[in-house]
């Protein structure tokens, strides 16, 4: 927390700090595995891009965060770990004004990746559609990772309702947005398609980095609208997330995509997406 390691369960803010009192602030998460922070590159670029947006001042530059994401890991003892970045305006004095002279609270933390289950990547999962549109939650720009989540929240909440693993949002005009915490994949017409970064999504990183990947091997993909009424056409679908990697969609709403099952094209894609994850660890 601003420059000192401390214990998780010592680790305080004031109760006037903007991060809690108004939402004020953003964030990055990240794995860092063998103390190496994966694509750092890209979550700092993002990271800088939200915090210019927000008039946020970033009190580390690159090279001194992917020390302390090492140095953490090392002093917890993880190989594998989740890492979160979060980005407040510091102390609140009332009003809504900024004030350039306040510091900015910084905290970073690393925790050990919970494991998937088995199944979830053999079976793949259920995905419900929810009832909030991705426009009307995005308040200033949904390419800013906000610490304000309570439209990711309560989507995720209604698909915990259906027992479905996540939830769609849908975007300004009915389509297919992203899901409440990870970026969305389907297989149409056999090209690899995702919602354009137009429709209001995230740009996330995984996303990139299979978009990337994609393109060096000359894989079919596009970036277009996909709307609800598109899922029985789906071979495939997937979704991806900077912790979790690549999962299998088999089911949206109690619609089947393909035959149910996973499919040869999301296993091809996870093992570019790995080994592009293999030679980030190799740098």
């Amino acid at each position: 927390m601003n420059g000192k390691v401390t214990p998780a369960s010592r680790a305080v803010v004031t109760v006037f700090d903007r991060g809690l009192v108004l939402g004020d602030g953003l964030f990055e998460t990240l794995r860092v595995r063998e103390g190496c922070p994966e694509f750092l590159d890209l979550h700092y670029r993002r990271w800088i891009k939200s915090a210019r947006r927000l008039r946020l001042r970033v009190p580390v530059s690159e090279a001194e965060l992917r020390n302390i994401l090492s140095s953490l890991c090392r002093k917890s003892r993880l190989n594998d770990a989740v890492a979160r970045i979060t980005l407040t305006r510091g102390r609140y004095f009332g009003g809504l004004s900024i004030d350039a002279a306040i510091p900015p609270t910084l905290i970073v933390t690393v925790m050990p990746v919970s494991p998937l289950p088995s199944e979830v990547l053999r079976r793949g999962v259920k995905v419900a559609i929810s009832g909030i549109n991705k426009a009307a939650a995005s308040g200033l720009d949904p390419g800013i990772k906000s610490t304000n989540y309570l439209a990711n929240i309560f989507a995720k909440a209604e698909a915990d309702k259906k027992g479905c693993y996540e939830a769609i949002l849908l975007g300004p005009r009915g389509e297919i947005a992203e899901l409440s915490t990870s970026s969305f994949f389907c297989i149409l017409d056999g090209v690899v398609t995702t919602p354009p970064i137009d429709t209001g999504i995230l740009p996330g990183i995984t996303r990139q980095v299979l978009l990337r990947e994609m393109r060096r091997k000359k894989i079919p993909v596009r970036e277009s609208e996909i709307f609800p009424r598109d899922i029985p056409r789906m071979t495939e679908a997937f979704l991806s997330s900077s912790v979790r990697g690549l999962i299998p969609i088999t089911r949206i709403e109690g619609i089947k995509i393909g035959n149910g099952k996973v499919g040869s094209v999301y296993r091809g894609l996870q093992e570019l997406y790995a080994a592009a994850c293999e030679r980030e660890l190799g740098k």
